[in-house]
């Protein structure tokens, strides 16, 4: 289903499954991180759940220092994986069980307005002198290079602790450890066929090649506790 107005980054808690049929595909990404070929075709079968725990940095009144949990949850007999994200711009190292050993970093962005639409203030760290990555990335453009309405802008105030600006998206930059491949993501939302979709927009860079992609989530909602009457024995 389409996400629910009231789920944002002050609010990230639930359940999303990857659109398949309105994403980008997901194979040149793959490619670009050095993944082999059945890898990527195991990849393209499978369904992947993504359970997000979102909460505040225990001791600090910092609202913008947030922890964010990611559980990877992979049929078809891929192991799955797990994310923990502090939104402290500090690097950490992570063991992945597909990419590897990578270092990385992530923080919420404010946006201000560029050409009549508020973006996010982004500062592009992949390392390629071509403006149509921070384009993509800022929500400017689609990966293939056209116009597009960009990121929906969520009211979160100055005064909630979230800083200035206006809406709220997260950044993600990813180095690989055991390779040369960057991965660098603005998390936001977006309307797409006319309702409103989480996106990530994901640039990855190898040895001066670069491939843009845009990946929809559907977003999954809680299921009620079933009551141990209605079990069936």
């Amino acid at each position: 289903m389409a996400t629910p107005s009231d789920i944002t980054f002050a609010n990230y808690n639930g359940s999303w499954t990857m659109e398949r049929t309105i994403s980008d595909p997901t194979d040149p990404v793959l490619a670009m991180q050095g993944l082999s070929w059945f890898m990527r075709t195991t990849l393209a079968w499978v369904s992947v759940t993504l359970n997000t725990k979102q909460y505040q940095e225990p001791g600090t009144t910092d609202k913008t220092v947030q922890h964010i949990d990611v559980d990877n949850i992979v049929t078809g007999g891929v192991q799955g994986s797990s994310e923990q994200r502090i939104t402290d711009w500090k690097k950490r190292e992570h063991s992945d069980n597909i990419f590897g050993k990578v270092e990385g970093q992530s923080r919420f962005l404010r946006g201000s307005v560029k050409d009549g639409k508020v973006r996010p203030d982004l500062q592009v760290l992949t390392n390629i002198d071509d403006d149509k990555i921070e384009k993509f990335l800022r929500g400017e453009i689609l990966a293939d290079g056209s116009e597009c309405e960009g990121f929906l802008v969520d009211k979160l105030e100055e005064e909630d602790g979230w800083g200035a600006g206006e809406g709220l998206w997260l950044q993600s930059w990813v180095e690989s450890l055991d390779s040369s491949w960057t991965a660098e993501q603005v998390w936001g939302f977006e309307t797409v066929n006319g309702e409103r979709y989480h996106t990530r927009r994901i640039a990855v860079a190898n040895n001066g090649d670069y491939v843009l992609a845009r990946l929809v989530y559907t977003f999954v909602p809680p299921q009620p506790e079933q009551d141990d009457a209605d079990i069936a024995y």
